[in-house]
């Protein structure tokens, strides 16, 4: 499908640079009746990397929240040709909505399933931000065992759980994990569900849980999450990555150890005597760098980079000048697409509606901002001044002009940086010294 394609190429090359599909022999063969559960925490991202990371022949569908769909008939028609169905939800689209609409979709998933196109759905029923899971709904479960009724419980019905896992959430040309862990055949309980519908998908939906919870990045500690991952994010992840035998820049490596640095973190944290004290001791002085770091205008973590020379400044600004008129050509339309549609969305500080934005802009992109200005482009370089091929030039090369864009920026973002510690080198110097404090607490709590 081209438009799969098309959607692809923003995805695969644009936002993210590096994509990992890990399990792949897990996957769903061809026509096999199955529902794939993941754990929720990018919002429409996680839908739209799941779709396509099956082959061509396949049409998954995948359960989405209620509250998209009904915006416009247009939009609606998108979202069936791309096969997302409506998750009505009691908490958010209300308790008449659920249960008027939710049979209907749920027996159209299952009727699907045994048509053999895999169902994909979150039992969170929302996402977060967080690495954590919310209790998971069982509700695919009874989707399984539906199409498994319909088949005349004579053929198998799978669950496949997927875990997946970002570099970040934010920002664009960045990694990500999709995980297709270990089938579970639903055959085997087909009488016990016959006898104890709700015990068995009670039982049935903790082994799949647990199995998603072990192959992603987990914590129960909501209280010091955020703590966890500034520590995670900073050199000790990096470095805990390489004393293990790790590439800290290879995804699934990285996971593994940022996974055993949280375990050592929260063990550090339980039993040690004083571990609380030493937790105590680590926030105040994450508390300080951020306030440091926020009120010099850097980004979390920027001060941990390697300082360079005035010379090596002076040199860097120079060759940022000359490239600047290319990087502001480039900026069309890449810099629209990244900064005009969140402006348009609710809640950009909020920590649930910061990552739903996220990755708004990327759909309302695709299918608005891109279609829109390529129209725009045609009409104005092609019909007003008749430089059809030129245009067509320029179009091919807004995706490795926007590539260059976002890391010309970056560097020019460091750039600024490292001038503001170098211009203020006594704070420079304070948050070197909390950082090392950082380092020390650390190591202390998980030695």
């Amino acid at each position: 499908m081209l438009f799969k394609h098309y959607v692809r190429l923003f995805a695969d090359h644009l936002l993210y640079r590096q994509h990992y599909i890990l399990g792949k022999e897990n996957m769903p063969a061809i026509g096999e009746p199955c529902i794939i559960p993941a754990q929720h925490q990018n919002a429409a991202m996680d839908p739209i990397l799941m779709v396509l990371s099956h082959p061509q022949p396949v049409h998954p569908y995948v359960l989405a929240m209620g509250g998209v769909f009904g915006w416009h008939p247009v939009i609606d028609a998108i979202w069936d040709w791309v096969g997302m169905l409506p998750a009505f939800r009691m908490d958010f689209e209300g308790v008449d909505e659920a249960l008027t609409h939710t049979k209907d979709v749920v027996d159209f998933a299952a009727t699907k399933m045994t048509e053999g196109d895999p169902v994909m759905l979150f039992p969170e029923t929302n996402h977060h931000e967080e690495h954590w899971m919310r209790v998971w709904v069982p509700g695919y479960l009874e989707i399984a065992f539906l199409a498994a009724k319909k088949m005349n419980f004579e053929r198998d019905v799978k669950v496949i759980p997927l875990a997946h896992h970002y570099s970040s959430f934010y920002g664009a040309q960045g990694a990500y994990i999709l995980h297709y862990l270990e089938p579970l055949s639903l055959q085997p309980y087909y009488e016990r569900y016959k006898e104890k519908p709700r015990t068995t998908m009670r039982e049935i939906n903790a082994i799949i849980r647990e199995r998603v919870k072990e192959n992603m990045l987990y914590t129960d500690d909501l209280e010091h999450h955020d703590l966890y991952d500034f520590i995670r994010l900073s050199k000790v992840g990096e470095d805990k990555a390489r004393a293990l035998g790790f590439d800290p820049d290879y995804l699934p490596d990285r996971l593994k150890s940022d996974q055993q640095l949280w375990a050592e973190l929260e063990k550090g944290l339980a039993n040690k005597p004083d571990g609380p004290q030493i937790v105590e001791e680590l926030t105040s002085v994450w508390g300080g760098i951020r306030l440091l770091e926020m009120r010099l205008h850097l980004r979390e973590h920027a001060s941990e980079q390697k300082r360079k020379s005035p010379l090596a400044l002076c040199a860097a600004f120079l060759v940022q000048l000359l490239l600047l008129p290319l990087w502001i050509f480039s900026l069309y339309p890449c810099a629209i697409m990244y900064y005009i549609p969140p402006m348009f969305m609710p809640g950009k500080e909020d920590r649930y509606y910061k990552v739903y934005t996220q990755s708004m802009q990327t759909i309302v992109s695709i299918l608005v901002v891109v279609p829109l200005f390529f129209l725009l482009t045609l009409l104005v370089l092609g019909l007003v001044w008749g430089w059809w091929w030129q245009a067509l030039v320029w179009i091919a090369m807004w995706l490795p002009l926007g590539i260059f864009a976002w890391y010309q920026g970056s560097w020019m973002r460091r750039t600024f940086e490292q001038i503001v510690l170098l211009c203020n080198k006594r704070k420079a110097a304070k948050l070197d010294k909390l950082y090392d404090k950082l380092y020390s607490l650390v190591h202390k709590l998980t030695a």
